[in-house]
């Protein structure tokens, strides 16, 4: 099993932290896993972006090449991972254009912001998962900035949609990558911000 993950969001956001704490999240599950991450132009704008592979076997490429999920925290983000190539949607979707990701395959698991990302992507082609993320941090925990590990904890329930009901890593494993990768006065907020994604990725889920 090789699976491919992207974490994309504005620079701000902790796009490459979340993909740290994914990769580590992996490796405390017993899986095999690289990190790799790629930066905005300027340091207060632009999109910044981690990427991770999770494979049972070794890794002999760590950089990924067709996406099995992607996390998309902005607008900006968002319309970085569109390629200009847009399919129709199926009628039951709705009769508008659908925009095709760059290098996420067909019935890759797709994570939005329902508040900061229009997405028009087709629900057909990919999984979508949309959940009210950044809104959460502030109104919940009051802290925006936690909204990347908020977002892990969505995509730790909606993994399950790619391997039978089961998810890919466990809450466990990934409670121990936040003690590991964030600084000690931010892990009990940070814990906090997962398990509160959890809830938000079985809700959404409940309506999909």
């Amino acid at each position: 099993m090789r699976y491919e993950v992207r974490v994309i969001g504005s620079a701000g956001q902790g796009s490459i932290l979340a993909a740290v704490v994914l990769a580590n999240a992996a490796a405390e599950e017993g899986l095999n896993a690289t990190q790799t991450a790629t930066y905005g132009a300027a340091m207060r704008s632009g999109v910044s972006l981690g990427d991770v592979v999770i494979s049972t076997e070794p890794i002999d490429f760590p950089k990924t090449i067709n996406l099995d999920a992607v996390i998309i925290q902005s607008q900006e983000a968002y319309d970085d991972m569109v390629k200009r190539n847009p399919v129709k949607f199926d009628p039951e979707c709705g009769e508008q254009d659908a925009d095709i990701l760059v290098n996420v395959k067909p019935g890759g698991l797709v994570i939005v912001d329902e508040d900061l990302v229009q997405c028009n992507a087709d629900c057909n082609m990919y999984r979508i998962v949309s959940a009210p993320i950044a809104r959460t941090a502030t109104e919940v925990l009051g802290k925006r900035q936690v909204m990347n590990i908020l977002a892990l904890g969505v995509f730790q329930v909606a993994s399950s949609l790619h391997f039978d009901g089961k998810s890919l890593i466990s809450e466990e494993s990934f409670l121990r990558a936040i003690e590991k990768n964030v600084p000690s006065r931010f892990v009990e907020l940070n814990k906090k911000a997962f398990m509160e994604g959890v809830k938000l990725g079985k809700a959404a889920l409940q309506k999909a």
